[in-house]
């Protein structure tokens, strides 16, 4: 096996060159390597920035210059529109037939003339109130009118008539003829059935079709000191008065039966109910009540007995009587 020899000599060193730094040539750029960004944990409930918006510029443009031929072409379509829808109306939509139904008292050539309507009138274009209105205003027993059309060519005329009327008196003595509107319907005739009469108030002369004006005469009467005493009820509040009744009897089936009715004084009504019964209605408190009651006790004292006559009074709707004439 063989041995080397170690000398004391120790083995040569070589020095360190000098790292010689590296010249930039110029216009060369170096080269810079990208570092990462430090990790920054996100911190709990750290507010969130808002995205910032970013507005659309608004562009104005000039208005348009006014045109006067734009708006003359623009007014003169809608005329001629207008114009040819009157013109196809007139032409095809003409009255041909007029129907009328619930006269009584008038014929139907009657209402016809009253309405001033005739075959060949435009159908569409005529005025229904305005026809109504001659009507009612033409014939007095008319109370109310409907009129309507059915395409093509027919009109159709309903007219309620009044059936029922009541007898009062003017200031000049004459009997005149007034439904339950108050109306003044004609003036009576010897040969007039009778109606009911109405006492109390007399009317001032009126004309037939108009509304009944009770007569009010001056207050004379005064106090101690020579002082007018102010009235207490009106004429005009005793003709509303008969007006009310008169219409709480025709609900109630009481049409025709009524002899007379009497609201001189408003706190002792009274009425008869043909020659059989005097009915005392007292003031106008609960006066439905009292008119309905009346019908039915009516009827029940007819089944009891046709010849039953006697006195009923309402004067108290709770604690009403009935006393035969005939005991």
């Amino acid at each position: 096996m063989e041995t080397t020899k170690k000398s004391g000599k120790r083995p040569p060193v070589k020095k360190a060159q000098p790292v010689q730094p590296k010249r930039r040539v110029p216009g060369a750029s170096a080269k810079k390597t990208p570092q990462k960004a430090p990790h920054v944990k996100a911190r709990k409930n750290a507010p969130v920035q808002e995205q910032v918006r970013v507005t659309p510029e608004v562009v104005y443009l000039a208005p348009k210059p006014f045109s006067r031929n734009r708006l003359i072409l623009r007014l003169a379509t809608v005329v001629a529109v207008v114009l040819a829808l009157f013109v196809g109306l007139s032409l095809f939509f003409k009255v041909e037939t007029i129907q009328i139904s619930g006269c009584e008292q008038y014929t139907a050539y009657q209402v016809q003339q009253a309405s001033e309507l005739n075959v060949g009138d435009q159908l569409l274009t005529f005025s229904r109130a305005k026809a109504s209105g001659k009507i009612i205003s033409a014939l007095p027993y008319v109370k109310t009118v409907r009129i309507g059309i059915r395409l093509p060519d027919t009109v159709l005329i309903e007219v309620v008539e009044t059936k029922v009327t009541y007898q009062v008196e003017d200031t000049a003595g004459a009997q005149w003829l007034m439904d339950s509107d108050g109306k003044i319907v004609g003036r009576m005739t010897n040969g007039d059935i009778k109606h009911t009469k109405v006492l109390g108030f007399v009317i001032e002369p009126g004309q037939v079709g108009q509304m009944a004006v009770a007569h009010q005469e001056p207050q004379t009467e005064t106090n101690g000191e020579g002082n007018l005493l102010p009235v207490t009820v009106t004429q005009a509040q005793k003709l509303q008065m008969a007006v009310k009744i008169a219409q709480c009897l025709e609900v109630n089936g009481i049409i025709g039966q009524a002899a007379n009715l009497d609201v001189s004084n408003l706190y002792e009504i009274q009425l008869w109910y043909e020659d059989k019964f005097q009915i005392l209605i007292g003031d106008s408190s609960r006066l439905e009540y009292k008119i309905n009651y009346i019908s039915t006790l009516i009827d029940q004292l007819l089944e009891e007995s046709a010849y039953a006559t006697g006195l009923i009074d309402l004067t108290d709707p709770d604690y009403i009587t009935y006393q035969s004439f005939t005991g």
